[in-house]
């Protein structure tokens, strides 16, 4: 009986050590995360990075790919949740726990190829309607720049259709993302215009989790610098 208890002590104290099981949440945007339609899992090249990440801090997790809206909802109400692939903006500082970066690349502003349009700065675009997606850290921006010329798009996709029927004169997204989007929309790779913002994406998780577990990722993530270039530099479009 003793031996018994003894192997349940040692049981439930490895169980007590454990770390959690951190739920990450993340969206639909190729070429960075996305589900395939052959085998039905999530992948991409920051799925790769966040696969890696996991594996190097050794932090067990499941991942479901839902919408932006809903992903960055959960991740405010459960703890250990954490949503990946997030732009880390001065108005997310606060109501997450970082682990970044996990990305780095501008968000611009793009054109038609066959548009006469030629922007040097930022007041420029002043003078031209564009078209960004609802939701996005890149839209938020671009209204805290006073622009009043802003449709919003329901998707990355939809805002391509817009910008190439005319509806507007320039899409707001990132350098990465365009030619991606263009092939999903079925459309011919818009130019980019004008640089708008450096972008940087992290994984974001409730306040609620445990720091230790938040330091090991970062400390992981900052042993990764060549796999990132690696994996993004692989992007095939």
């Amino acid at each position: 009986m003793f031996t018994a208890f003894a192997l349940l002590s040692t049981v439930l104290l490895q169980s007590a050590d454990a770390p959690p099981t951190l739920e990450l949440y993340t969206e639909h945007n190729p070429p960075f995360t996305y589900k395939q339609e052959e085998t039905g899992e999530i992948a991409g090249a920051t799925m790769a990075v966040v696969r890696e990440l996991m594996q190097r801090a050794d932090v067990p997790y499941t991942v479901e790919l839902i919408p932006w809206k809903r992903a960055y909802s959960e991740t405010l109400r459960q703890k250990n949740a954490c949503v990946f692939g997030m732009n880390r903006t001065p108005e997310r500082e606060k109501k997450f726990l970082w682990v970044s970066p996990l990305f780095e690349g501008p968000w611009s502003f793009f054109k038609r190829p066959d548009a006469a349009i030629e922007l040097t700065s930022l007041a420029d675009v002043a003078a031209y309607k564009v078209v960004a997606t609802s939701g996005y850290a890149s839209a938020l921006a671009l209204q805290q720049t006073g622009h009043q010329k802003v449709l919003m798009a329901t998707s990355n996709e939809r805002a391509m259709q817009l910008l190439f029927h005319g509806r507007v004169d320039l899409m707001l997204l990132g350098d990465f993302e365009a030619p991606y989007v263009a092939k999903a929309a079925g459309l011919p790779t818009p130019t980019k215009a004008l640089q708008f913002k450096e972008a940087f994406t992290g994984m974001g998780c409730n306040l609620g989790t445990d720091p230790s577990i938040i330091a090991k990722l970062q400390a992981a993530n900052a042993t990764m610098a060549d796999f990132r270039k690696k994996a993004y530099s692989n992007i095939d479009y």
